[in-house]
């Protein structure tokens, strides 16, 4: 091996990536290529406002729409209701005899014969294009339109799965490079879809594609940079987010069709092909997978020449050693024999350590609810992720319910979204993690509860209240998991923080849902209950304990030892 080829020593290694790491321009390139996808994934996500939005719609008459009868003729006719009736039901009149008739004759006629009775109509007819009137999303089959959305957030929790153990197991950048691939492939799917399963795949996928980016991206960031920018990048990363969610109105402005709106989300995406090539993998991984080689190619294609030297001086000095106990290692054929069978060993064994991880995987959840403490802080958490995630996916979809104007709504909850990265940091410095986390519940929760209070008819009053709830739902999100982080062991940590995930996963998928079927029922009622659950998981947080500026622990024994303190602690300040 030539001495530019030979890669330094681990401590080289380690001091060639944080150098790296270190110089702003390779940040911020860096940086700007990873976090882009975040705008496509909040557009796919938010853009169920547009594409499924409620559209005016009757039961369709055939008989009637052969003639020259208006809409609002016809409706008037046909719906028990009249115009604004239930759209659902379609009287039963003989539309033969009255096809034949003028309008005005019609009503004559109508008048004079006894009332028939109605039934639920099974085609409708509408005013605009969407899914809706694509696949006839309404009435009995609006939970076919909640679950449009439901795929998505099925397919963000499925990606978290798949491309986490992609990213692990053959590299980051390989997890994201598949990633975006399904992303360029399934937005044009979803947009030409011929089938309505066709198209909630397409949305599936685009879930697993947001996830996967985002995921093996933020990891990428964390393992590229040096510890002392983490913090900061690690905010702005989901600054995307609100740059796309302010983006997305003026583009449904201008494209009514929804098949078209669905590709112009769609066509940037072959952008991520320039990341694909860009993005090297991650060198903290291959030292990891003892791959020393290939990340020492990586370090030099983006070092300096005069780093480049000094690093190899550093490997010059190490690596004599290394030399010097190569001749008492096994010769050049038996170690190629030996990582053959190692190879053969890994295959076949590759499956008794994926079980041998899920056994100890369960062991350490079921070990959290053997313990009272750790098991009402784990309930408490779910609880409190589930609600978190279930308002703050209701209340960005929740448009049409609060105000007539969904372009505006949108554009506003993306600046409320930015604020609500940035607030919780000064809150947090000048309280704990738990008064931090229980007055963003409570100023959400109340603010989403007094939205009874307003009248119906003043949408900007309600649209100014519902964003205070999400501004303060969106800012408890960091705060929530830096807490469940910090309230458990070291040993227990993971576990803990993976099941709160997909607990969270559990109120994104029911968001739709509340807001679809419960909100047809009243406009208030989705907002009612997530208020009430968002006062409820504020009230079960401050049975937590707080955890700033106290050292992690590491064992069960260490928490329930700080735990008796704490309690101890307690009793000595109480007066009686």
């Amino acid at each position: 091996m030539s001495s530019d080829t030979m890669p330094p020593s681990q401590d080289g290694l380690e001091a060639a990536i944080e150098e790296i790491g270190g110089r702003k321009k390779w940040i911020w390139i860096i940086f700007c290529v990873i976090s882009m996808p975040g705008v496509f994934n909040i557009w796919h996500l938010t853009a169920y406002v547009f594409l499924g939005q409620a559209l005016p719609h009757w039961c369709a008459v055939p008989e009637l729409q052969a003639t020259n009868w208006t809409s609002e003729q016809i409706r008037t006719i046909s719906s028990p209701g009249g115009i604004s009736g239930d759209s659902c039901e379609i009287v039963n009149w003989n539309y033969t005899i009255l096809a034949a008739l003028s309008y005005e004759e019609a009503l004559n006629y109508i008048s004079n014969v006894n009332y028939p009775g109605q039934y639920e109509c099974d085609s409708w007819s509408y005013e605009g294009n969407g899914i809706v009137s694509e696949w006839d999303l309404v009435c009995s089959r609006t939970p076919l339109k909640s679950t449009v959305q439901m795929t998505v957030s099925l397919g963000k929790f499925l990606g978290a799965l798949v491309f986490g153990f992609v990213a692990d197991k053959w590299g980051r950048k390989r997890s994201f490079a598949i990633s975006c691939i399904l992303y360029i492939i399934a937005g044009p799917v979803a947009a030409f879809a011929p089938h309505y399963l066709v198209f909630c795949f397409a949305r599936l996928a685009l879930g697993m594609a947001g996830s996967g980016t985002f995921n093996c991206g933020f990891t990428l960031l964390t393992e590229f940079i040096t510890k002392k920018h983490r913090t900061l990048l690690g905010i702005l990363y989901n600054m995307p987010y609100p740059l796309g969610m302010m983006l997305l109105p003026l583009i449904a402005l201008y494209i009514e069709n929804w098949r078209m709106l669905q590709l112009a989300l769609s066509v940037p995406t072959v952008i991520l092909i320039f990341h694909i090539w860009f993005l090297p993998e991650s060198p903290r991984w291959l030292i990891s997978q003892d791959r020393r080689e290939e990340a020492w190619k990586i370090v030099k294609r983006f070092s300096k020449k005069s780093e480049m030297m000094r690093l190899l001086t550093l490997g010059a000095q190490s690596n004599p050693v290394e030399k010097s106990d190569a001749p008492e290692k096994s010769p050049v054929p038996a170690a190629a024999n030996t990582n053959t069978t190692n190879s053969t060993t890994d295959k076949s064994t590759e499956h008794v350590l994926w079980y041998k991880r899920t056994i100890t995987a369960l062991k350490k959840l079921f070990a959290i609810f053997a313990n009272s403490e750790l098991r009402k802080r784990l309930l408490i958490c779910y609880f409190a992720w589930c609600v978190t995630a279930m308002t703050y996916y209701s209340l960005a979809l929740n448009a049409d319910n609060f105000t007539a104007d969904r372009y505006l709504y949108v554009a506003v909850a993306g600046g409320v979204e930015a604020v609500s990265y940035i607030l919780p940091i000064p809150m947090m410095r000048w309280t704990g993690r738990r008064t931090t986390s229980v007055l963003l519940y409570i100023i959400s929760g109340a603010a989403l509860l007094s939205i009874l209070a307003i009248p119906e008819d003043m949408t900007d009053t309600i649209m100014s209240v519902a964003m205070i709830g999400r501004l303060c739902i969106g800012a408890v999100y960091s705060v929530i998991i830096l807490q469940t982080s910090e309230l458990f062991p070291t040993v227990n940590r993971n576990t803990a923080v993976g099941t709160s995930s997909t607990m969270s996963h559990l109120g994104s998928l029911s968001a739709p849902y509340i807001v679809d079927l419960l909100g047809a029922q009243a406009w208030y009622i989705p907002s009612t209950i997530c208020g009430a659950a968002v006062l409820i998981a504020g009230l079960l947080v401050l049975m937590l304990p707080e955890t700033k500026d106290k050292e992690i622990c590491d064992t069960v024994e260490e928490i329930m030892e700080r735990s008796s303190r704490d309690k101890v602690s307690l009793r000595n300040c109480w007066p009686f």
